[in-house]
C-alpha cells in the first residue's frame, strides 16, 4: 500500500471496514461475511492499518457492523 495509507486516521479505517462488510453481507450469514472480510483485509490491507483496526476494538467497537467487528475480531487472533 501506499504511504498515506500509513497514516489513515481510525475514522477512515472504521468508515472503510464498514464499506466492505455492507458490500459482503447482502444475502449471507454473519459468520460467512466476517470470513469473508478478513480474508479481503489480509489481502489488501497494510500490516499496519490491518494493527490500527485492531486498536479500534477496544475503543470504537460500537461503531462497527456486526460483520466487520467479528472479523476484526479473527484478525486480532491472527495478531496477537
Amino acid at each position: 500500500m501506499s504511504e498515506p495509507h500509513k497514516a489513515q486516521p481510525r475514522d477512515a479505517l472504521i468508515k472503510m471496514a464498514n464499506e466492505i462488510a455492507s458490500n459482503i453481507a447482502p444475502g449471507r450469514s454473519q459468520d460467512e461475511a466476517a470470513t469473508m472480510m478478513t480474508d479481503h483485509i489480509i489481502r489488501f490491507w497494510a500490516v499496519s492499518m490491518k494493527l490500527q483496526i485492531i486498536d479500534c476494538l477496544s475503543t470504537d467497537s460500537d461503531r462497527l457492523e456486526p460483520a466487520a467487528t467479528q472479523a476484526i475480531e479473527s484478525l486480532k487472533e491472527m495478531y496477537s
